[in-house]
């Protein structure tokens, strides 16, 4: 936010967020200033290292047991119908969920060192 309100430009963000080597920049810009964001990236956290690391195993470890890729791969072989659009939306929410750690991890953690304990 500048002094005195406001957003800076996104040019100005892109600049920053490329001089700086902090996509978490262009993240928070985006979730401020454009409510269209939500729509395709669900809401981050900067959690530690580790715990998105954690995340992401046990999610796609539960993912991966449900058998879930093996229907979905079912459903998108005849094209989603009707009485298939209940359980492909359930999976893709799974998949949303596990995109959340993946992406926290690209965005918080991408151009760091080693965090700081």
């Amino acid at each position: 936010m500048k002094p005195g309100g406001g957003f800076p430009p996104g040019d100005v963000v892109e600049r920053m967020v490329a001089c700086y080597h902090a996509p978490a920049l262009a993240y928070r810009h985006l979730r401020e200033t454009g409510g269209l964001i939500s729509y395709v990236v669900p809401e981050l956290e900067a959690r530690s290292v580790l715990e998105s690391a954690v995340r992401v195993y046990l999610l796609l470890t539960r993912f991966t047991k449900s058998q879930a890729v093996d229907r979905l791969l079912e459903i998108a072989e005849g094209g989603v119908d009707q009485r298939e659009q209940a359980e492909f939306n359930q999976i893709t929410a799974d998949l949303r969920e596990l995109a959340r750690p993946c992406l926290e991890l690209d965005v918080f953690w991408r151009d760091t060192g080693k965090e700081e304990l």
